[in-house]
């Protein structure tokens, strides 16, 4: 008796999740087949293409197209976004001219976009 339940049991469960769209490990799915995913960079470009790629990836597992709803960047670095942006650009141009680096207070977390999409 005890077989024949966990047999059921496991098909019970593996039924379920065939019925179940494959949510990937880069979006949380919300209520109503909304997605919702991350993406961090060092510039706004660089967030919103890791954004973009979260949800394409989601998609792709469902031989779907993600279809973009919500799009929010935001910069999160430590120091101003324009002081940051400046001591950007001067540290490139010391290192073009010196050949040395001097650094950068720039992060690959400055920029975080959150999209929200569902898979069409």
């Amino acid at each position: 008796m005890k077989k024949l339940f966990a047999s059921v049991l496991a098909l019970a469960l593996a039924a379920c999740a065939t019925t179940t769209p494959p949510v990937s490990s880069y979006a949380m799915l919300k209520e109503g087949g909304i997605y919702q995913t991350s993406g961090y960079g060092l510039a706004r470009d660089d967030s919103e293409k890791a954004a973009n790629y979260n949800a394409t990836q989601t998609c792709v597992g469902q031989k779907k197209t993600a279809v973009i709803s919500k799009i929010d960047t935001s910069y999160q670095g430590t120091i101003g976004e324009d002081v940051n942006k400046t001591v950007t650009m001067v540290s490139a141009l010391l290192k073009s001219t010196t050949g040395k680096n001097y650094g950068s207070v720039a992060t690959d977390k400055d920029y975080k976009t959150v999209l929200e999409f569902k898979c069409q």
